[in-house]
């Protein structure tokens, strides 16, 4: 066990315990030896009980670094006797101990003490984890100066820093589950969420992770083995070096089929996580989800990777997909359970990001199927409106507009907002609406209307109440009736530029129980143009509704211009995307008896512009 350039051993120069017993013996036995001599004895004596028996390993090495005394615990340490130690090397003994030789020597060459934690392995234990230990050394030199050897105590601090390390990782896994549930949980948009946790994962755990989302339409509500689940990808994140690869594995938006009885569907059917370690290429394609997209992933030479379902309770929420490709260490079981944890603690954010995307998208189809719905002006009368959901980020609301031809040429216009946000609003809104278009087919004036739709309200006992402004437009006599409850004012503009915010009497919203409603009626010459709105746009959390009201007032609007560019004027100076509500303007032109003019390109009366569709 000594290497072939081991200096020879040495007598060790430190006195043993049989020599101390002779040395003693001789001095009891000797006459003339003074008092001093037997204390001076008596302390070595001490001196060395005390280095034998210190529970600490102890230990002096010579000028070469060459044992000269080793204490019986520090040679347990080392797992060799101490008399194997005695004339040989610190490496020779030690060979795979970090830094050992090194750290002494500075010792010897400066004299500055070091306290310092070593990591290796040593023959007293037969395993391949490593160890730590601390040491405290120091040099030794005579009276004249000369450099003796360094001198040590050491102890074994492998439990407590595993502990401590253990308690890290574990505070460390706690910020991260945390983090998990804030990065995921804190937004209901369910792109953002999934992003999220994508995100989180990469570079962190895995060099491509990608999430995917049940489609409620192509997997069952009970998944198992024997049906196809279809999946839609919300998410993905990848290192640098994989976006280029990774780009033919499939685009956000796209869905994603598992095969009846894959291995996939089977993860998902039983929630519990697949495990790839060093796949071959027949592994590699269970990752795979639809056909032709197997050597995809086969170049993208993953060492490792797991599948996991996203599950809240008993519900499938969805999946997460992660891979370590290349030199990245292979995942290994701690990872799993990890992985698992933090997939755990999304699913419930997702899940929530989930039900609120698929209701928001349920009450943006009402809405579009209620607007859409046929809209017939009076002659004499072009109209145009435009409905604007808020952000994905909030409800869709119960915002409206209605037109409707009367008798005798004349045409109604409504406009009206719901409380509240959501399917109920959005059913509430069809409620109103169709009460309003009933009422309003009897010929009665705006304030009659208003009055017979709150007493309908009442009786049919319905949840939400509404403001709601009626204009009764009649080109013939030039002149416009209105009715408000609780709604924004109007602006009217006439032919010659002239800006006017009607200041009309406003009545309680409908379904409050104190409606009193008036009517007013102003004069309205051929080619007057009419912009009536909800409240989402000139409101906002941050600026008080009497600003809006101003800048609504004194929009640029040339009532001769086409009735699509009035409308873009009206949303980009009031720029409602920046609103929390939903928005509905209605723009409403008279022309002159007999004018064939219809500058909005023939759309039918009431067309609707919709924005593009929702995510998901």
């Amino acid at each position: 066990m000594v290497s072939g350039d081991q200096v020879q051993p040495q007598p060790p120069i430190l006195l043993t315990p049989a020599d101390l017993a002779a040395l003693s013996e001789a001095v009891r036995r000797s006459e003339g030896v003074q008092e001093h001599a037997e204390r001076l004895l008596a302390e070595l004596t001490l001196t060395r009980q005390l280095l034998d028996g210190c529970p600490a390993g102890v230990a002096v090495l010579d000028s070469e670094l060459r044992y000269l005394y080793i204490n019986d615990a520090l040679a347990r340490l080392n797992g060799l006797p101490a008399e194997d130690h005695l004339g040989r090397r610190l490496r020779d003994i030690l060979p795979d101990l970090e830094s050992s030789e090194q750290l002494l020597g500075q010792v010897l060459r400066t004299g500055a003490p070091q306290v310092i934690t070593v990591g290796g392995q040593t023959p007293a234990v037969d395993s391949p984890d490593k160890r730590w230990w601390l040491g405290a050394y120091h040099r030794l030199d005579n009276e004249s100066g000369e450099v003796l050897g360094v001198a040590g105590v050491v102890l074994e601090v492998t439990e407590a820093l595993r502990g401590r390390e253990h308690l890290v990782r574990a505070g460390n896994r706690m910020a991260l589950l945390d983090e998990a549930n804030r990065s995921t949980g804190s937004t209901l948009d369910l792109g953002r969420a999934c992003q999220a946790l994508a995100d989180l994962l990469v570079p962190r755990f895995a060099d491509y992770a990608a999430v995917d989302v049940v489609d409620p339409e192509g997997t069952p509500r009970v998944p198992s083995e024997r049906y196809p689940l279809r999946l839609r990808r919300i998410a993905l994140s990848t290192t640098p070096e994989l976006t280029e690869t990774t780009s033919r594995m499939g685009r956000l938006g796209e869905f994603v089929v598992h095969r009846a009885g894959s291995p996939m569907a089977h993860v998902l059917a039983d929630r519990s996580p697949l495990v790839l370690s060093h796949p071959d290429d027949e592994a590699m394609r269970q990752f795979s989800p639809s056909s032709g997209g197997e050597e995809h992933y086969l170049q993208m030479g993953a060492n490792s990777g797991i599948y996991l379902p996203l599950a809240v309770r008993d519900d499938l929420v969805g999946a997460v997909m992660v891979f370590r490709v290349g030199d990245s260490p292979p995942l290994t079981a701690e990872d799993t359970g990890l992985l698992g944890d933090l997939t755990d603690r999304a699913a419930t954010g997702i899940a929530h990001a989930v039900r609120f995307t698929r209701e928001h998208e349920t009450a943006l189809e009402m809405q579009r199927a209620f607007l859409n719905a046929p809209t017939v002006t009076g002659p004499g009368v072009e109209t145009l409106g435009r409905y604007l959901p808020a952000g994905s980020g909030a409800e869709v609301g119960g915002d409206w507009f209605d037109t409707l031809a009367l008798p005798h040429d004349r045409t109604l216009l409504v406009v009206g907002d719901v409380m509240g946000h959501g399917i109920r609003a959005a059913a509430a809104m069809s409620e109103y609406r169709s009460v309003l278009r009933t009422l309003a087919i009897q010929g009665s004036s705006p304030d009659f209307i208003l009055l017979q739709a709150e007493r309908t309200a009442l009786t049919l006992e319905l949840d939400r109440v509404a403001t709601c402004l009626l204009a009764l437009l009649d080109p013939r006599q030039e002149r416009v009736t209105f009715s408000n409850a609780g709604h924004v004012p109007p602006l009217l503009v006439t032919p010659d530029g002239t800006r006017t915010l009607l200041n009309l009497p406003v009545a309680p919203p409908l379904g409050v129980g104190l409606g009193s409603f008036s009517a007013t009626t102003v004069p309205l010459p051929p080619g007057s143009l009419l912009v009536l709105c909800t409240d989402g746009l000139v409101e906002r959390r941050d600026r008080d509704i009497e600003t809006g009201l101003r800048t609504f007032a004194t929009l640029p609007l040339a009532p001769g211009e086409p009735l699509p560019a009035l409308l873009d004027t009206v949303i980009s100076h009031l720029d409602p995307s920046t609103s929390e509500d939903d928005v509905a303007v209605l723009l409403a032109r008279t022309r002159a008896p007999g004018s064939d003019r219809d500058d909005t390109s023939r759309l039918p009366a009431g067309w609707v512009n919709w924005p593009g569709s929702p995510p998901y």
